[in-house]
């Protein structure tokens, strides 16, 4: 997103600061205030969050008379309800912030929700009603694969040129969306600050600060290298090489072993992919998406990735599950026999009870001559869209366009204060501070990602080229290419010619 998130929170943590004292003087001896300078002190409270909050393009007063709004909250994991369906206040400071953000837009224009949050795949519901045209849901947070090829079945609404939606606002992160269309004339589905599925689902990577210590000297150090831009696949695979101890004394490489990188041939591998800065697709001058990844740079990412993945012996290679991921993968992380553990910011929720400290980096990048890091979203991300059956478009755009600017103002820095004092930087650094700040700034994706299961499974190809171990991108990709040619070029047809 294009959001400034550290400089919102700093202003917002510097404003309670401010507030604060000027609380604890109000509670002492009568003159304290006035000796303090406690009036000057509250309108510079004041200002700063007049700065930081920008208007909505919803104005004051607009009521929409009591209106129901029906809503589809379709989930990938079991605990990402949160991320809307919040039922009561709970004391957890993300949870009450989208309660009272819910409670708000409510109020604002008097529209009430009614959520269904489903833990299933929402294509069919979304499917049977549609052509049903029974008209469940006037809109839909959706999960990004699952969604998004319902798109070509006639679906979703274009929301280009709806009332009330201002898509250039910080609010709504304008790559990610136009990532997920063809032509500046169609927008199908959106995100942003909206929703936490966003930033919860995308890349980073995290550094066990005891082992680092251990092996490789002071930990302050990552992220001096990230900052200089010298974070990169080639000094990856030097540190983990330099980790690996057969702890269980067996003489075999298995997973009782230290290492200094746990990976899977799926999920992991799109983010080692497409944060290296390797593309599947570009734009033409029509703003079409054209195929481009078959070129020498991605051939030799994947003989290096391939490299790194089976040649390197601080790697190792997990079954690709959930259980690896969610289990194995972090608790060899939180006991000290994992140095270094890629994946999502959410991963940080099972590292809630790790004694010792870690880090947050970005993913490497493919050299030191890469622009910039990148931090891929995945593709169990949350995106909105709305139904081809919704009648009350005017009622759902302005709701949209409040949630997500309610979601700018008090959810995200919500989120943000929770994840840098709790659970993701365990020291104020300012090089931390920056480097989470460049991590969020970082986001990308991938038309042939996003589409991925539309397009003969081109931008998870990847996955394919590591599976089997042999690392060899060109011939797969041959394998592939008039197909998902072919694909592609259905889908542009189809797409351009919605409405």
């Amino acid at each position: 997103m294009n959001n400034p998130v550290y400089v919102k929170l700093t202003s917002i943590i510097l404003a309670a600061l401010i507030l604060s004292s000027v609380l604890l003087a109000c509670g002492g001896k009568g003159d304290t205030p006035a000796q303090n300078g406690s009036a000057d002190t509250q309108t510079d409270a004041e200002t700063i969050e007049e700065t930081t909050a920008p208007a909505t393009s919803v104005p004051a007063g607009t009521d929409f008379g009591g209106t129901t709004v029906n809503v589809l909250n379709s989930l990938y994991f079991p605990t990402d309800g949160f991320y809307f369906d919040v039922a009561e206040e709970t004391g957890d400071v993300v949870n009450d912030a989208v309660y009272e953000r819910n409670m708000k837009v409510q109020n604002d224009v008097n529209v009430s929700f009614n959520i269904l949050t489903k833990e299933e795949n929402a294509a069919s519901l979304i499917e049977k009603s549609v052509t049903s045209g029974s008209n469940d849901y006037d809109f839909i947070f959706g999960v990004q694969f699952v969604v998004v090829p319902l798109v070509i079945k006639g679906m979703f609404m274009n929301l280009e040129g709806a009332p009330y939606i201002d898509i250039e606002k910080d609010w709504w992160d304008r790559d990610y969306t136009h990532e997920c269309s063809i032509g500046e004339n169609k927008r199908f589905f959106m995100s942003g600050d909206i929703t936490l599925g966003l930033i919860r689902h995308q890349s980073c990577c995290y550094v066990n600060k005891q082992m680092f210590e251990n092996i490789l000297g002071d930990p302050q150090s990552i992220y001096t290298t990230v900052l200089d831009g010298k974070w990169t696949l080639d000094l990856f695979s030097e540190y983990t090489s330099k980790f690996y101890s057969d702890l269980n004394g067996d003489s075999k490489f298995d997973e009782g072993d230290q290492y200094g990188c746990g990976v899977i041939t799926a999920n992991l591998t799109d983010h080692f992919t497409y944060d290296a800065g390797v593309r599947c697709t570009e734009r033409d001058e029509n703003d079409i998406p054209i195929l481009v990844m078959n070129n020498e740079r991605t051939i030799s990412y994947a003989e290096k990735i391939k490299r790194i993945y089976y040649e390197n012996e601080g790697i190792r290679v997990f079954p690709a599950d959930y259980t690896s991921l969610h289990e194995k993968i972090p608790n060899k992380f939180k006991n000290n026999s994992l140095a270094f553990m890629v994946g999502w910011f959410y991963i940080s929720d099972y590292l809630r009870d790790m004694e010792g400290d870690y880090a947050v980096i970005p993913f490497p990048k493919f050299d030191e001559t890469q622009e910039s890091y990148l931090a891929l979203i995945h593709d169990v991300a949350t995106l909105v869209c709305v139904p081809t059956t919704c009648d009350k478009l005017e009622t759902v755009a302005a709701v949209l366009e409040l949630l997500a600017y309610e979601g700018y103002n008090t959810v995200a820095p919500a989120y943000y204060e929770v994840a840098l004092k709790t659970k993701y930087i365990r020291d104020n650094q300012d090089e931390a501070m920056q480097i989470m700040d460049i991590i969020h700034d970082a986001s990308t994706s991938d038309f042939a990602y996003i589409y991925n299961y539309a397009l003969n499974s081109i931008g998870l190809i990847m996955r394919e080229v590591l599976g089997s171990k042999k690392g060899d991108f060109a011939s797969t990709y041959a394998k592939k290419e008039v197909k998902t040619q072919a694909l592609l070029d259905q889908l542009i047809e189809v797409y351009t010619s919605l409405d």
